[in-house]
C-alpha cells in the first residue's frame, strides 16, 4: 500500500525514510565535494541532513514553496549555513528566483542540484525542467532528480499534481540531454539473523531484480552524472513502532467508520423528513390548484 506522507520528518518510519536518504546517498559523491549545492523541493531537509553530517558541500542553496518547511530545512542542515528562497518552480518567477540565486554564486568548482520527488507537484513542469537543462549546459551544474512511479499504483496520489509512470519518464527524458543516465529504485523487502546480543558487522546480502516494477524513477544528467553511486541500503524494522502505528491506525479507522455510519444514519432520517415534507406540499398546492414543485412543467402555449 502506497505511503503517501509527503514531507519526511524525524517521526516518519524507517522504511520511509530510508528511500528518501537512498537518493541522497546516490548523489552524495557529488553532494559532498561541490563547492555549490542546490536543493530543489528540499522539504524539510531531514533525508539530506544524514548524508551530510560529514564532508558537507562548500555552499548551500535550499529550495521549496512551503515556508515552513524551509525553516525546518534550515535548522537541520544549519552546519552548512545554507541560502533558503522560497520558490514556486511552477511558475515563470519562482524559477527565475532559483535560477537568479544559484548563477549568483561566483563559478568555480564543482556544481551540483538535486531534485528529488519535486516535478510531480508542479502544476506545469516545463519551466523547472528547462531551467535544470539549461544548468547542466550553459553553467556545468550535474543535476540528479526523480520522479515516483505512480503509474504502478494506478491510484491518483492525492499531492501529486501530476501522475508519472515509465512512458511519461520517457516523455520527460527528451528533454533532457542526451547523455544523461537513467537509474531505477527498487523496494526491498528482507529479514537478518544474529548471534547472541553482539551486531554481525558482515555484509548483508541484497538480491536485486533489475527487472522488477520501480518504485521510483531517476536521471542524472551533466559533466558528473558518472559519479553517481547506485546502492542498497536497508535498515532494521522497529517492530514496537510499527505495531503502535498500526494499532494507532486501526482506532483512526475504527472512529472514522463510526462517525461515518453516524453520517449516514442522519443523511436517512433527513431524507425521511424531506420525503415527509415533500407529501405534505404537494396535498397543499392539490387542494390550492398549484402544479406539485419539483417537477417538470408543461411548456404553456403562446
Amino acid at each position: 500500500m502506497p505511503d503517501w506522507q509527503e514531507r519526511i520528518t524525524r517521526d516518519s518510519g524507517p522504511s520511509l525514510r530510508v528511500e528518501h536518504e537512498l537518493r541522497y546517498e546516490l548523489a552524495a559523491p557529488l553532494i559532498r565535494a561541490a563547492a555549490l549545492w542546490c536543493d530543489l523541493g528540499c522539504g524539510n531537509g531531514v533525508a539530506a541532513a544524514r548524508i551530510l553530517e560529514t564532508e558537507p558541500p562548500q555552499r548551500a542553496v535550499l529550495v521549496d514553496v512551503d515556508p515552513h518547511a524551509l525553516e525546518t530545512a534550515g535548522r537541520e542542515l544549519m552546519g552548512l549555513d545554507p541560502q533558503t528562497v522560497q520558490a514556486d518552480l511552477s511558475a515563470p518567477e519562482g524559477v527565475e528566483a532559483a535560477r537568479a540565486a544559484l548563477l549568483a554564486v561566483p563559478a568555480g568548482g564543482q556544481r551540483t542540484v538535486t531534485c528529488f520527488e519535486t516535478i510531480e507537484h508542479l502544476s506545469t513542469f516545463v519551466p523547472a525542467v528547462e531551467l535544470l537543462t539549461e544548468l547542466a549546459e550553459q553553467h556545468g551544474f550535474t543535476v540528479v532528480a526523480s520522479v515516483p512511479n505512480d503509474a504502478f499504483w494506478s491510484i491518483e496520489n492525492p499531492h501529486h499534481m501530476t501522475m508519472w509512470g515509465e512512458g511519461s519518464f520517457e516523455e520527460l527524458r527528451r528533454l533532457l540531454p542526451r547523455d544523461h543516465v537513467v537509474l531505477r529504485q527498487v523496494a526491498l523487502q528482507g529479514s537478518a539473523i544474529v548471534r547472541g546480543e553482539t551486531p554481525d558487522e558482515r555484509t548483508v546480502a541484497v538480491g536485486v531484480d533489475p527487472d522488477g516494477v520501480p518504485s521510483h524513477l531517476l536521471v542524472a544528467f551533466g559533466p558528473g552524472a558518472d559519479r553517481v553511486a547506485p546502492s542498497a541500503h536497508v535498515v532494521q524494522a522497529d517492530l514496537e513502532e510499527e505495531r503502535l502505528w498500526q494499532r494507532q491506525r486501526e482506532a483512526h479507522l475504527s472512529f472514522l467508520e463510526s462517525e461515518t455510519e453516524k453520517l449516514r444514519a442522519e443523511v436517512r432520517n433527513m431524507s425521511t423528513e424531506f420525503e415527509d415534507w415533500r407529501r405534505y406540499i404537494h396535498e397543499l398546492e392539490g387542494k390550492l390548484g398549484l402544479p406539485p414543485s419539483g417537477e417538470p412543467r408543461e411548456p404553456e402555449e403562446s
